[in-house]
Formats: structure tokens, sequence, C-alpha cells
């Protein structure tokens, strides 16, 4: 915490991104007690850019190390390129300060646990960015199948569309030297937490197959389709830009997850679709630009019927196509943005989302890129409990 003569929070950025400046910096900047004391980028900016961008109290830096001595925050926000994520993480972390870490938290599983058990050891908030379980559809879907609605879950099917990896991939996120997975690490991490999330079961074993499309300078010309783990000379350093997976969860669940950024959207621009079957009943979520809902079906009955959720714009109620439709907690307290700052205030070291569910996530990723090289299943490996 800051001291007695400073009582704001000190909060630091590793990676001033657009994203940051999208997601997380309206957050710190509607928080009371908290301000930017240091930022830490690649580009040289000036000091009156950084200032007017993130505050008075902002200065800038180019080394890490340097802006954590320097500033000495309370907590940083990493928004770097995912092979950036660990390092930056460790370095904050073995300082005792907390992180916020975007998603994946990692390159690989093994990264991953290291993380979370170096956070495990400090008394700081370790949390990363899994927003989407936050939408009030998702947490009443959870609320229904944990009160019984449904019976017991037999199967769900889960889907995250997006189209902007059409023509050509989508920056770094594309390269597997800084990303290790394409669409799977990008928006796959988030259709995995919500589905552990939405049923309180983890992923045990997965069979899957990853797509890269490696488009045509002329545009006229179809893509050609490979088997992203497939040892095409062709694919040098790229990515996956569609994910589909098999998936065997705890108590015999039995899940279909498919992730795309190649998938045309139109008006919708991401998608989200989670449909999970019970023996007595189904529920369905739906979230895009164009709003988000939750239907459900209940024995005897035959139709689909909407669930009353206080807190989201459904498709029906929404006048145009908006991204906080899709993010109904952006620019809320509910954000987990927001939450983190509150759980460095009030000293809460285990706020979810945590680094441990980040591990377990990058667990599934790392699961479902042996199980497409292999062509085969393959069991999730999580640490043993102590």
């Amino acid at each position: 915490m800051s001291s007695e003569f400073d009582e704001m929070l000190r909060i630091g950025v590793i990676g001033p991104s657009w994203w940051f400046d999208f997601w997380h910096l309206p957050s710190v900047q509607r928080h009371p007690e908290a301000k930017i004391v240091g930022v830490c980028g690649e580009k040289p900016r000036t000091a009156e850019e950084v200032k007017a961008k993130y505050g008075e109290d902002a200065e800038y830096f180019t080394d890490l190390s340097t802006m954590l001595e320097t500033s000495n925050p309370d907590g940083v926000i990493i928004c770097t390129p995912n092979d950036r994520h660990y390092p930056s993480a460790m370095a904050a972390l073995t300082r005792g300060i907390g992180v916020l870490v975007e998603k994946p938290i990692s390159m690989n599983a093994s990264m991953a646990w290291d993380m979370a058990e170096e956070w495990e050891a400090q008394t700081v908030p370790g949390m990363v960015n899994f927003p989407y379980r936050s939408n009030p559809c998702v947490i009443k879907m959870r609320e229904l199948i944990e009160e019984g609605f449904i019976g017991t879950p037999l199967h769900i099917h889960a889907s995250y569309h997006g189209g902007y990896g059409i023509g050509k991939p989508p920056g770094w996120r594309g390269s597997r030297q800084h990303s290790n997975a394409g669409i799977l690490a990008d928006l796959g991490s988030h259709l995995i937490d919500l589905g552990r999330f939405v049923l309180s079961r983890e992923i045990t074993a997965v069979c899957a197959h990853n797509l890269t499309a490696l488009w045509s300078e002329n545009k006229e010309d179809a893509p050609t389709l490979l088997h992203t783990e497939g040892g095409h000379d062709a694919l040098r350093d790229r990515n996956d830009d569609s994910c589909a997976f098999l998936a065997e969860m705890e108590g015999g669940v039995q899940g279909v997850f498919h992730t795309s950024w190649i998938a045309y959207q139109g008006a919708e621009g991401q998608t989200q679709k989670i449909e999970v079957h019970g023996t007595e009943g189904r529920l369905r979520f739906y979230a895009s630009h164009l709003g988000t809902h939750l239907e459900a079906t209940q024995k005897p009955e035959k139709d689909w019927q909407i669930v009353p959720v206080s807190g989201v714009t459904t498709p029906a109620e929404a006048l145009c196509d908006d991204e906080d439709y899709f993010r109904p907690n952006r620019l809320n307290e509910e954000s987990v943005t927001y939450r983190w700052l509150n759980a460095l205030l009030e000293n809460a070291a285990r706020e979810e989302p945590t680094l441990r569910e980040g591990a377990i996530v990058q667990s599934v990723i790392d699961a479902v890129l042996a199980s497409s090289s292999t062509r085969a299943w393959r069991d999730v490996q999580y640490p043993l409990e102590e």
C-alpha cells in the first residue's frame, strides 16, 4: 500500500496499448482513490502526451525495473503481448506489488503455474482479466445451474467468434513468437473460463483441431487452409485462426468448444453463445454488439423463455450495435479492473478471477495445442494439490 502521506493507490501501467486505454483506463480514472504514477512502454513518448492521457502524476519509462523502483506502485496492470506477461508479472510480484494481467497470463502452463505460486506466496491481489464471467447473464446462468434448474448437467456447447482476422492475422496475436497460441489464446482463453465458470467444473481432457488460413495478396483468391500444428513449412510463425475441441469435464460432462477470428459477424461484432443441457432443462446465453440475453426451458415446457436479468441490454431493447452491449460492465464497479483496485485498497489478496484460475485456463490451452499436434485426446495436466 501507499505511504501514510499518499493515500491514493499508486498504479503502474505495463504496455500502454489501445486495449488498456479502452478497457482499463476508464476504471482507473473513475476510481476515487487511484492514480497512475508510472507507464512503461517501448515507443518514445513525451511527458506532455503521457500526462495528458494518464494524469499529472504519470511518468513514462522504457525500462520496467526502473519504473517499478522509481514509481513505487501498489499495483500494475499488464497489457503487453503475451510473451511479456510472465517476466512483467514476476518482476512485480517478487517486489510485493499486486498485478492485474491480461489473458492468457503466460506463454505456457509451466510459466503460468510459476506465476500463480509466486502470487500465492505473497499477500497482494493477483488477478487475470476474465471480464465476461461478470456479465449478469453469465452469473444468472451459473446460479440457475447451481440451484438445479436444469437438473444434472449433461453437456455444454460454447462458441466465441469474431471476424477481425479475415484477410490477414491480427498483429502480434497471429505470431507464435509473441503469443504461442492465436485465437485459442485470444478468445479461446475467455471461452474456456466461461465454460468452467458456469458449470463450476474443470476440463479434464480434450481432443482438438486448430486451423490456420493463409491469405493471398490477391483478395479474390481463396485462402489456403492448413492444420496449424501439421508441420507445414508455409506456416512459419503463424498461429491458429480457428480452434475447435471436444472436452471431457468433471462429472463426465461433455463439451464442444469453437472459437475463431475468421468468422464474419456483420453488425454483431463479436459473438458469444453458450448452451447447457441437463436432465431437467436447458439454458442458452447469447451476447454480441447487438445485445445480450439468457433463455431457458424447463420440463415440461417446450419453448425458450427469456430469463429476466437486470444490468444488460437485450437484442430486443438495443437501438443500435454497441460494444458495451457485449461488455456490459466495462464502465461500472463490477469491471475486473475496478474490483482489482478495490482489492488493492482492502488487501483482498484472493479476489477472483485469480492468477491460479489463469493458470488453470493455461493448462487447458497447452492440452489443446498438444492434442491438435498429435491428433489425439490429451489429458489436461494440473499440478497435484499439496
